[in-house]
């Protein structure tokens, strides 16, 4: 970032007692612009600032990555809130029916996302444009874009630094569609932070609110984008969604939400891993029996507050089984597409087949983990889920999967 001048970010003060001096930096960032948007950010970031002075672990590097994700996240606010005010018009597109997929963490829905990301008949959240909102230019001017390189850049030094085992945990590319984590962070409302910090104080804050004002922002984040493309149907994606859904349906209250399923006991152990791998990034002695613990009850009340906001709207709710996934990729897409009204022209059909074709499960290497890396059984886990269970007994019923 530019503009960092004497910014030291191992300096040992608090970080709480640095909450104007980041500010400040990001501002010079972004060439003096100060307009933060509304204030209501600042409830998780001073959050967040407290549980990493008095609760996180942060080792050395972990503590400087945090500084700068902080100042990062500030100066991308910024640049968002420059982009609104060049762009007011944008405010006024409608954004009707979006698809959006959402669900347990590590139930395919990245491949999901992707396969359905390629249809050139819809729009999604292009990885670069997540870390740089702007409206969205067409595909031809992407690579001469200071933004779009800077991102792949980023992308590389993230994978450099996950040691090659971030691609194959979940796979990501600059001009591929990306989560919406990105752009919940300007707001300092994302569980991310809580992925790889112990900050149980922001958890507790996150998990027990209704984060109305920053999903109205990410609808207007979406409107900016795609502001090239008023009316090309939105594709978005974030497991996270579940957790909000809440405030999600009252900012997109048409939305048609793509539920992935897959067993917990299957996916609990897989995210778990994941969260360790990137605690370990930033922290000292990583807790893994207390990740699980908490993920295990983060994504039960996540899936409860689902099937409870779903009651009276199952027109608008498809679900997609992992294993049905898994075998027949297309079919899934297929059907999902005639749930919603989304047609799957010829052209459509053309691209995620090449997508499929060019992209095949496990390409990027497997992630290795085991059941017994949780710390519980299955039984266990399905005890803490019986209520999704019952609601949704395909999640057990095990079926063939294709070898492609």
């Amino acid at each position: 970032m530019s503009g960092l001048g004497n910014f030291n970010p191992l300096s040992r003060a608090s970080f709480a007692s640095r909450e104007q001096e980041f500010h400040e930096i990001a501002i010079r960032g972004v060439d003096g612009y100060d307009q933060f948007g509304d204030p209501s950010y600042l409830e998780g970031l001073r959050r967040l600032l407290y549980s990493y002075d008095h609760e996180a672990r942060l080792h050395t590097t972990g503590r400087m990555t945090a500084v700068y994700q902080t100042v990062g996240l500030l100066a991308a606010r910024l640049h968002t809130e420059r982009w609104f005010e060049m762009r007011p018009d944008s405010a006024g597109i409608a954004i009707d029916r979006p698809i959006i997929i959402t669900g347990m963490v590590r139930t395919g829905s990245t491949a999901l996302h992707y396969l359905m990301g390629a249809n050139p008949d819809m729009q999604c959240l292009q990885y670069w444009l997540a870390l740089h909102p702007q409206p969205r230019p067409p595909r031809g001017y992407w690579e001469a874009a200071t933004d779009f390189r800077h991102a792949r850049i980023e992308l590389d030094m993230m994978y450099q630094a996950g040691k090659s085992m971030l691609e194959s945990i979940h796979f990501m590319m600059p001009d591929g569609p990306d989560e919406s984590g990105r752009i919940l962070g300007q707001s300092f409302s994302d569980d991310r932070f809580e992925v790889v910090s112990t900050v149980p104080t922001y958890s507790d804050w996150y998990m027990n609110s209704i984060h109305r004002e920053t999903y109205r922002r990410h609808k207007r984040i979406m409107q900016l984008i795609g502001s090239y493309e008023p009316d090309k149907r939105w594709l978005l994606k974030y497991p996270v969604h579940m957790r909000n859904l809440d405030a999600l349906l009252e900012a997109y209250p048409d939305a048609c939400i793509l539920w992935t399923h897959r067993d917990p006991a299957d996916v609990l152990p897989s995210y778990v891993s994941l969260c360790a791998h990137f605690r370990s990034l930033f922290e000292r002695n990583v807790d893994r029996p207390r990740i699980a613990l908490e993920q295990k009850e983060a994504w039960a009340r996540a899936v409860e507050n689902g099937m409870r906001l779903r009651k009276g709207r199952e027109d608008q709710f498809h679900d997609i089984y992992f294993d049905d996934f898994m075998a027949d990729p297309i079919g899934e897409v297929a059907k999902a597409y005639a749930r919603f009204d989304q047609p799957f022209t010829e052209r459509a059909k053309e691209a995620l087949t090449a997508w499929r074709e060019a992209h095949k499960p496990g390409q990027f290497g497997t992630h290795n983990y085991t059941r017994d890396d949780f710390g519980q059984s299955p039984a266990q886990i399905h005890e803490r889920y019986a209520a999704y269970l019952e609601r949704f007994p395909g999640v057990l019923q095990k079926r063939g999967r294709s070898a492609a």
